[in-house]
This record gives C-alpha cells, sequence and structure tokens, in this order.
C-alpha cells in the first residue's frame, strides 16, 4: 500500500475504500491540486508515547477530525515572550496562548514561575502542552512493580504508571507532591488560555485528583490511551478523587461533550466501546457532524508570512463505486473522515472514506477480489 492514495479494507462490518488527496494552500485564499500526493497512513505513527500519525484507514468515523501541523510565529517575526496561536474552522475558533520558556523557582519562600523567555517562533505540541509524568512519583507509587513486567512486554510500560497524567502524558509541568526536586521544572509553554497553569495548581496532590488539573491544548493527534479518547475505547470509569463523587466532581470533558456522562459512574462492557473512539484530533476540532469539505479554514500565527491564513477547502468530493463479491456494482457516499493541514508546508490532505454493506460478510482476505474505483 506505501505510496497509494485509495485502499480498500474488507472485513465483516462493511467494505470501505479510502480515498485521499493532498492539495497546496496558495495565495487568494485557494487550494490547487499538489503535484506531489501524499500517500494514504496504513498503520499509525507513534514516538515515544506521540501519535505523530493515525492511520488513515478509520472509515466509519461518526465525524470529521481536522488535524494542523505547525509552528507559532510572532508577528513580524519580532521576539515575544507571549503570543497566541488559532485555528478557525468556519465559524469554530481554537485558540491556545504560547509563552516562551519557563521553569519553576523558588521566591521569597514559595514556588513561583520564571519570567518567560523571548522567541520568535515556538513548537506547538503535545510534548510542549501541560502534563507528562511525575517522576519521582513514578519511583514511589509503581516503578518497583512495572519493572519487572517490562521483559514480559513488548511495550513500552514508562506510560503505565499512576504519575502520569492520563490526558497528555508526554507534555510538561505534570507534578504530584511538593518537594526539593520541583526546583528548575520545564512548564508548558503552550496552554489553553482560559484553563493555564499557575503555581497555585502545581501541585496535584493524589494520583486521582488529576481531573481538576489545567486541559492540554493543541491541535494534533490525541493517543488512543488518553483521555478522552479512552473514554470511546473502553474506559470502564474515571476513577474519583478523594471526597468526590459522581454528583459533586465537575469533569470538563464531561461538561463539553468531549466524554460520555457514565464515565463517572462506571459503565457496563457493553457501553464501553464507541465508534467516536475513531476520532482522534484535538476535542475541539472533532466536528461531529461531517465536514463538507467546502469550509473556509484560518490559522492565525502559524505562518511566518501572513498573521492571518485563510484559505478554502477545494470542494472536490470523489465518486467512489464498489463492487462486492457476487454483485454488481454500486455507488456509496463519500464522507470526509480527516482534514490534515500542514501549515509548515503548506499544505491541505483531505480523507475521505465509502462503506457499503455487502449481502454477504467479507473478509480481510476476500480484498484483493473486491473491485472499486474513485473518480474525482
Amino acid at each position: 500500500m506505501a505510496g497509494e492514495t485509495t485502499a480498500l479494507l474488507a472485513h465483516p462490518q462493511g467494505i470501505a475504500v479510502t480515498a485521499k488527496r493532498t492539495y497546496r494552500i496558495v495565495t487568494a485564499g485557494r487550494c490547487v491540486l499538489a503535484d506531489e500526493q501524499v500517500p494514504i497512513e496504513p498503520e499509525l505513527v507513534v514516538d515515544d508515547g506521540l501519535l505523530v500519525a493515525d492511520t488513515d484507514l478509520l472509515s466509519f468515523k461518526p465525524g470529521t477530525d481536522v488535524v494542523v501541523t505547525a509552528e507559532a510565529h510572532a508577528k513580524g517575526g519580532r521576539a515575544v515572550t507571549e503570543t497566541t496561536a488559532g485555528v478557525r474552522v468556519e465559524n469554530r475558533t481554537v485558540t491556545v496562548r504560547v509563552v516562551g520558556k519557563r521553569r519553576v523557582v523558588r521566591r521569597n519562600g514559595s514556588w513561583a514561575f520564571s519570567d518567560p523567555e523571548p522567541f520568535a517562533k515556538a513548537p506547538l505540541g503535545w510534548r510542549e502542552a501541560y502534563g507528562g509524568i511525575d517522576a519521582a512519583a513514578r519511583e514511589r507509587l509503581d516503578a518497583p512493580l512495572l519493572a519487572p513486567l517490562q521483559k514480559y512486554s513488548q511495550y513500552d510500560l514508562k506510560f503505565a504508571t499512576a504519575a502520569a497524567y492520563p490526558r497528555n502524558p508526554v507534555g510538561k509541568g505534570y507534578v504530584l507532591e511538593e518537594g526539593p526536586r520541583v526546583e528548575g521544572l520545564e512548564l508548558p509553554t503552550v496552554e489553553d488560555p482560559d484553563d493555564p497553569l499557575t503555581p497555585g495548581r502545581l501541585f496535584v496532590g493524589h494520583p486521582d485528583a488529576w481531573t481538576g488539573q489545567p486541559l492540554p491544548a493543541g491541535f494534533s493527534w490525541v493517543n488512543y490511551g488518553w483521555f478522552p479518547r479512552s473514554a470511546f475505547m473502553g474506559l470502564p470509569q474515571v476513577k474519583l478523587p478523594p471526597g468526590e463523587s459522581p454528583a459533586t466532581l465537575r469533569l470538563k470533558e464531561v461538561e463539553r461533550g468531549w466524554a460520555p456522562a457514565d464515565v463517572l459512574t462506571g459503565r457496563p462492557v457493553e457501553a464501553r466501546f464507541h465508534v467516536k473512539a475513531g476520532n482522534g484530533a484535538a476535542p475541539p476540532l472533532v466536528f461531529p457532524a461531517h465536514l463538507s469539505g467546502r469550509e473556509e479554514i484560518s490559522l492565525a500565527n502559524l505562518d511566518p508570512r501572513e498573521p492571518e491564513l485563510t484559505f478554502q477547502l477545494p470542494a472536490e468530493r470523489p465518486r467512489i463505486a464498489i463492487r462486492p463479491l457476487g454483485e454488481g456494482e454500486s455507488e456509496a457516499p463519500a464522507k470526509l473522515m480527516s482534514v490534515l493541514v500542514d501549515a509548515v508546508g503548506r499544505r491541505v490532505s483531505l480523507v475521505w472514506a465509502a462503506v457499503v454493506l455487502p449481502r454477504l460478510p467479507h473478509t480481510p482476505r476476500h480484498g484483493p477480489r473486491v473491485g472499486f474505483r474513485v473518480d474525482w
């Protein structure tokens, strides 16, 4: 499948065809077909816990993911200590606060944050957002248990610890308990402007009290095991902090509709897995209804030349026809699964999928004999 821009998968839930097309973002806000087409990503691309790219072969997403790979740029290239960056899709805007590098310091006997360093360009990603693993707490909580198990597992158990921030275990600034080791700790440089980390919120106190900590902010892929995506992957229940009950705990993801309410009360097995697990964009960039591919997108402070880079998606929808074994060809409506914006390369890829339900169940081994065509 390497280098392919179309793919077919046959399985008992239906026969799915995926089609991907890449465009260049040019002046006057237009998208034109790119000479070099980005191939379909058949598998997950993971780098030390970070989901760099989700597979494009998720054909049953109930809505569209918008994922943006970008850097923040200060206006005019002049160094600043703080700015904002944002993504707007039609009438929905997601904004992040970007600050210079900071560390935890001691001032007059109290914990504080150092002044941010100036920057003209800054990376945007989950490693720069709030989160991470409290290494000292990990040694105390579960490292003695996990270390012997590592040799029996092909997976890195580093992130299996109770000392990891469930929303973003690859970030910065997550600390369970106060101690001298905290001095000099790196702090997040990308934050939710309405939910920043402050010295008063630095220490979580209990592993199950993470629910009250700042939401990580970003525009890129969310790993399957991170909350709230894990809520649709089978997480039975969020562990409640001491003194809290399902009636008293305010969980931001539930309040905003990003996670099911029953994740607070406990869930039967049949309710734990949901098709929404396929959506892996940052929660505010998951669109519950499929986008049309005609939307206007605007990037604020994500391009070195244009502080506000606005463009219209190309309004091209593929016509996909599938011919199951023993049946005639039938056209299936294509739905937009992902909009992948590469702000650095000034290109955007649209991933479409169409599904038919054959009269007889198909399995992957039937795939090579199933016919399909994609017309643009």
